[in-house]
């Protein structure tokens, strides 16, 4: 028998894998898998937990890093020593925690910049929403 081609063989793992996951999980299941696996280009032989893991790792070390600018230009501009600056993280993972868990949102955040510092933060975002048909 010939050997199947890369294109084949990926076409049948393809198939394959939407046939198991129409059995455990049912249609609607799939239809969301492969929007979300369309939006992003993600191959089948990542899994969605693996997705998960990766994408909370790449979220705390966006967070990490934020921090630690934060921390050398607070130390560099303001003198912050090494109490002060555990103390803004304190303050930063209780702010990041209440946009979490729903208790406040980025909308008031913005709001309260621009009404008690006079900075305008909203015209600084940019809308990373993915629109997927």
């Amino acid at each position: 028998m010939a050997r199947m081609s890369k294109e084949e063989q990926a076409r049948r793992e393809g198939m394959a894998y939407a046939l198991r996951l129409a059995r455990e999980k049912g249609l609607d299941a799939l239809e969301a898998d492969l929007k979300m696996r369309n939006a992003i280009d993600l191959p089948l032989r990542v899994s969605k937990a693996d997705l998960d893991k990766f994408s909370d790792n790449v979220k705390y070390n966006t967070v990490m890093y934020v921090k630690i600018l934060m921390a050398v230009t607070m130390h560099d501009e303001f003198g912050f020593g090494n109490k002060r600056i555990k103390q803004m993280f304190e303050r930063f993972d209780n702010k990041a925690e209440c946009i979490a868990e729903d208790y406040s949102t980025w909308e008031e955040q913005i709001s309260i910049i621009a009404e008690e510092c006079g900075i305008d933060m909203d015209s600084e975002r940019r809308d990373l929403r993915t629109v997927i048909k």
